[in-house]
Protein backbone atom coordinates (compact mmCIF):
# COMPACT_ATOMS: atom_id res chain seq x y z
CA UNK A 1 0.00 0.00 0.00
CA UNK A 2 1.52 3.53 -0.39
CA UNK A 3 2.36 5.67 1.83
CA UNK A 4 -0.33 8.15 0.84
CA UNK A 5 -3.16 5.62 1.09
CA UNK A 6 -1.79 4.60 4.30
CA UNK A 7 -1.54 8.16 5.69
CA UNK A 8 -5.15 8.84 4.41
CA UNK A 9 -6.04 5.41 6.13
CA UNK A 10 -4.52 6.67 9.05
CA UNK A 11 -6.11 9.93 9.65
CA UNK A 12 -3.03 11.70 8.82
CA UNK A 13 -4.02 13.06 5.96
CA UNK A 14 -6.62 13.99 4.04
CA UNK A 15 -7.36 12.42 0.23
CA UNK A 16 -5.36 15.73 -1.29
CA UNK A 17 -2.51 15.74 0.14
CA UNK A 18 -3.67 17.30 3.18
CA UNK A 19 -5.04 20.65 2.12
CA UNK A 20 -8.64 19.83 2.97
CA UNK A 21 -8.37 20.88 6.23
CA UNK A 22 -7.03 24.53 5.33
CA UNK A 23 -9.48 24.78 2.26
CA UNK A 24 -12.52 24.09 4.69
CA UNK A 25 -11.41 26.68 6.85
CA UNK A 26 -10.81 29.22 4.27
CA UNK A 27 -14.35 28.61 3.07
CA UNK A 28 -15.64 28.69 6.30
CA UNK A 29 -14.18 32.18 6.80
CA UNK A 30 -15.72 33.43 3.34
CA UNK A 31 -19.14 32.02 4.43
CA UNK A 32 -18.85 33.30 7.96
CA UNK A 33 -18.18 36.77 6.24
CA UNK A 34 -20.89 36.78 4.23
CA UNK A 35 -23.93 35.68 6.66
CA UNK A 36 -22.10 38.64 9.07
CA UNK A 37 -22.17 40.89 6.55
CA UNK A 38 -25.93 40.56 5.56
CA UNK A 39 -27.13 40.55 9.27
CA UNK A 40 -25.11 43.54 9.69
CA UNK A 41 -26.94 45.31 7.10
CA UNK A 42 -30.01 44.29 9.11
CA UNK A 43 -29.32 45.24 12.30
CA UNK A 44 -27.04 47.92 11.12
CA UNK A 45 -28.11 51.22 13.58
CA UNK A 46 -25.30 52.97 11.09
CA UNK A 47 -26.35 54.96 7.61
CA UNK A 48 -26.20 52.64 4.51
CA UNK A 49 -22.79 54.32 3.49
CA UNK A 50 -21.34 53.77 6.88
CA UNK A 51 -22.31 50.44 7.38
CA UNK A 52 -21.10 49.63 4.04
CA UNK A 53 -17.02 50.63 4.85
CA UNK A 54 -17.17 48.87 7.98
CA UNK A 55 -18.06 45.69 6.12
CA UNK A 56 -15.70 46.66 3.35
CA UNK A 57 -12.77 47.06 6.65
CA UNK A 58 -14.01 43.94 8.32
CA UNK A 59 -13.97 41.66 5.26
CA UNK A 60 -10.20 42.78 4.26
CA UNK A 61 -8.95 42.13 7.79
CA UNK A 62 -10.86 38.75 7.63
CA UNK A 63 -9.55 38.12 4.23
CA UNK A 64 -5.86 39.15 5.47
CA UNK A 65 -6.62 36.80 8.61
CA UNK A 66 -7.37 34.02 6.51
CA UNK A 67 -4.30 34.75 4.61
CA UNK A 68 -2.05 34.67 6.95
CA UNK A 69 -3.68 31.97 8.82
CA UNK A 70 -3.57 29.40 5.60
CA UNK A 71 0.21 30.50 4.92
CA UNK A 72 1.25 29.68 8.30
CA UNK A 73 -0.61 26.03 7.69
CA UNK A 74 0.72 25.50 4.20
CA UNK A 75 4.69 26.42 5.98
CA UNK A 76 4.12 24.34 8.90
CA UNK A 77 2.50 21.48 6.26
CA UNK A 78 5.89 21.70 4.39
CA UNK A 79 8.11 21.25 7.51
CA UNK A 80 6.07 18.01 8.57
CA UNK A 81 6.59 16.76 5.27
CA UNK A 82 9.73 17.62 5.36
CA UNK A 83 10.64 15.72 9.14
CA UNK A 84 8.50 12.96 7.83
CA UNK A 85 11.01 12.79 4.65
CA UNK A 86 14.20 12.85 6.55
CA UNK A 87 12.86 10.19 9.06
CA UNK A 88 11.98 7.84 6.57
CA UNK A 89 15.42 8.38 4.82
CA UNK A 90 17.38 8.12 8.10
CA UNK A 91 15.03 5.02 8.71
CA UNK A 92 15.74 2.89 5.06
CA UNK A 93 19.89 4.10 5.86
CA UNK A 94 19.53 2.50 9.76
Amino acid sequence: MGRLAEDVREGRMDRDGGNGGIRTFAAGILIGALVGAGIALLVAPSSGEETRRQIARRARRLAADARDRYEDARHELKQARERRRREHEDASAG
